[in-house]
This record gives structure tokens, C-alpha cells and sequence, in this order.
């Protein structure tokens, strides 16, 4: 998938490039998809696909530049005004180059990959650390792998399938990650989509320490009945994207059957008392917030389908979902004494929408 690499479609070249043959076995938690005779097909899902990265180019730092400076424009223009990041370190770098030419203007909270712990927990980094513009939030670590490549790690098979998806990373590795993580103060933020892998991440981190900003799981897609609590007794973040609903909903039905219950199941989380976080995951979707504001209200596609919405007792009410936009970020970036709130003495990060008129009727708020 170009948007989230969870798989690659390459050419025979690139397998070639890669050393990649019939001979060759996937690294854990990745898998080189063979036809029928044993041949690798071209398609690599999740680790994988690292096989063949180091055979990529590397864009150069002033494109990377110019590309974040228009990146940033356009969060602007969508009165986007803080991120929570998770890209390679290549990308920290472009953003301190940013603020070095004064010209970083994202409030951003940046989580750096697992690979990058050592090196932190050497130059004594913590979760919390940074400046007014960028600030280091928790490592972030994948358990699993997506919905769509069916490589998210399920409790039970697929429907109509023998295959439960993967953990992308082993469990002692995580489990020693977080250990050295929590104990050097950094925050703890995990992948998880599959119901085994959300599960097996609110077993690692409900024993954590806490530090100066909540762990947090990502995702938290296919949730089992009885896991949907855990996370609020456990204070752990949950950074969900509603508008995945908008194009998801069909795989739901299709891959996890009755288990989508436990799906995007936001009215139960918060009644709960989850922290319920809400962002784009771009560019897997839009960065454009109103279109998750959309989803979390009405649970259908832009089409209309499914009429009345997709489980619609999970729908939020206008004030919630825009709270899991602004208030609660500012909860999971440990900011919300600054942030987050139009509250005196606070940051006057804000964006004026018209009202819709639907919206306002149906909640009570202009």
C-alpha cells in the first residue's frame, strides 16, 4: 500500500535488487507472498517490505524541506494547528530545521520509532522534552499490521479464512522495550489494530509506570467485548481515526464479521471513561479534521451508506468528537494546562467554522 507501506507491490527488478528468490525467508512479522510454483508474486506485506528499503532512494533534505513547509500551509488552510507525528527520524530532523529558520508554525508532538530508544535513553531524552513547537512524545512501536493487507493480528481467523494475521514484532522485544522506555521516562506508543494485538498491548502496558505524558495505543480498531474497558482503568490513551469509517466499513463486514461490534465503538469507549483521541493518521486518510468529525457523527459513507449509519449507537454527539479533536490531544501530549480549551490564560491555537446548520440543530451548538 503506498500510503501506510503495511504491503509493496514490486517489479521483478526490485526483487532482484533486493536478493530476493525462492530460497528466501521473511524476516518476523513480514511474509513474501509465492504463487502456486513457490516464486515470489512481487507483493511483501509488513516487514517485508523493509527487504527492499534499503535499495530506495533517499529524498534529499531540501525537498524533504519544501515538502513540509507546503504540508504545513495546507494543515494551516484546514485549521489544523498541532500534530501528534510518527515518522522516521528523518523527518524530526526536518521539523528541527524548521524551527531553526523560525519558520515551524505546527505546535508538534513528535513520537521517534522504536529503533531510535537507545539513542534517547543515552543523550537523556524524555517524554515532555523539547521546545514550544516541538516536543518528544512516547517511542513508537507496531504490534501488528493493518485491516486492509488482512495482516492485523485477530484472536480468531478471518471470516471464511484459517489465517489470523501476524504480530509484526515479538513480544519479548516489546515487552523489553517498554521497559527500557518507561524506566528512562518515555511514553509507550503501540500499533495496534487487531483484536490480539490491542489485547496483547493492554496486557504489556496496563503494568507500566506512568510518565510525563499518558502511553497511548493507535488505532484500537477491532476491539474485543471484553477489553473495551481496560485502557480508562489502565489511563492509557486511545488515538482513534473516525474517517477510516468512511472507506473501512466493508472490510469490517467482510474480514471480521460480528466481531466489528467491537469496532470504532466510540460511544461505548466513552462510557467507559476512555481518553479518546482523535486524529487523521494521514495519508492513510485526510488530514482535513471535518471529514472524521464527519464519520464520528454519522458513521456512513459520503454516499449515504449504510442509511442510518454503521452500528449507529456507537455515534458521538458534536461536542464529544470535537473534544477528542482539541481538548483531549492536549490531555495525551501532557499539555492540557496550556492547551487544547478556549480558557483564559491559555494558547489561542483556534479555527472558526460556519456553522452547519444539521449540526446544530441535532446538538444544540452553533
Amino acid at each position: 500500500d503506498p500510503r501506510d507501506v503495511d504491503a509493496a507491490w514490486v517489479n521483478s527488478a526490485a526483487l532482484a535488487a533486493a536478493g530476493i528468490t525462492r530460497h528466501s525467508t521473511g524476516p518476523f512479522g513480514g511474509r513474501i507472498v509465492r504463487d502456486a510454483a513457490g516464486e515470489p508474486t512481487g507483493l511483501l506485506l509488513e516487514r517485508a517490505v523493509e527487504l527492499i528499503a534499503p535499495h530506495l532512494p533517499i529524498p534529499p533534505a531540501e525537498l524533504l524541506d519544501e515538502a513540509l513547509r507546503e504540508a504545513q500551509a495546507e494543515a494551516h488552510r484546514l485549521g489544523v494547528t498541532g500534530i501528534h507525528d510518527m515518522e522516521a527520524q528523518g523527518a524530526m530532523a526536518a521539523f528541527e530545521r524548521l524551527e531553526g529558520a523560525d519558520a515551524l508554525r505546527l505546535r508538534v508532538l513528535f513520537h521517534p520509532p522504536v529503533e531510535a530508544l537507545p539513542g534517547l535513553v543515552e543523550r537523556g531524552v524524555r517524554s515532555g522534552a523539547g521546545s514550544e513547537w516541538l516536543t518528544i512524545g512516547g517511542v513508537k512501536m507496531f504490534l501488528d499490521g493493518s485491516l486492509g493487507s488482512r495482516t492485523a493480528w485477530m484472536l480468531d481467523p478471518y471470516e471464511g479464512s484459517r489465517d489470523r494475521g501476524m504480530a509484526i514484532t515479538a513480544e519479548a522485544d516489546v515487552r523489553a522495550a517498554m521497559a527500557l522506555a518507561s524506566a528512562a521516562g518515555i511514553a509507550s506508543t503501540v500499533h495496534a489494530i487487531g483484536d490480539a494485538a490491542v489485547r496483547r498491548a493492554l496486557d504489556l502496558m496496563g503494568s507500566l509506570d506512568r510518565v510525563a505524558i499518558p502511553h497511548r495505543i493507535e488505532h484500537f480498531q477491532c476491539v474485543h467485548p471484553a477489553d473495551l474497558g481496560r485502557a480508562a482503568a489502565a489511563g492509557i490513551v486511545l488515538s482513534m481515526q473516525p474517517a477510516h469509517l468512511l472507506t473501512d466499513v466493508p472490510l469490517v463486514d467482510r474480514h471480521w464479521g460480528p466481531r466489528g461490534r467491537g469496532a470504532y465503538a466510540f460511544r461505548t469507549l466513552l462510557r467507559e471513561g476512555s481518553m479518546l483521541v482523535f486524529g487523521s493518521d494521514v495519508p492513510v486518510a485526510s488530514i482535513d479534521p471535518r471529514e472524521g468529525i464527519f464519520a464520528a457523527l454519522e458513521r456512513r459513507a459520503e454516499d449515504g451508506t449504510p442509511a442510518g449509519g454503521w452500528r449507529p449507537e456507537e455515534k458521538l454527539l458534536f461536542a464529544e468528537a470535537v473534544r477528542a479533536y482539541t481538548a483531549m490531544p492536549a490531555v495525551a501530549g501532557g499539555v492540557a494546562h496550556r492547551r487544547g480549551t478556549l480558557t483564559p490564560g491559555h494558547d489561542a491555537d483556534l479555527v472558526a467554522w460556519e456553522a452547519d446548520a444539521a449540526v446544530e440543530h441535532g446538538d444544540g451548538l452553533a
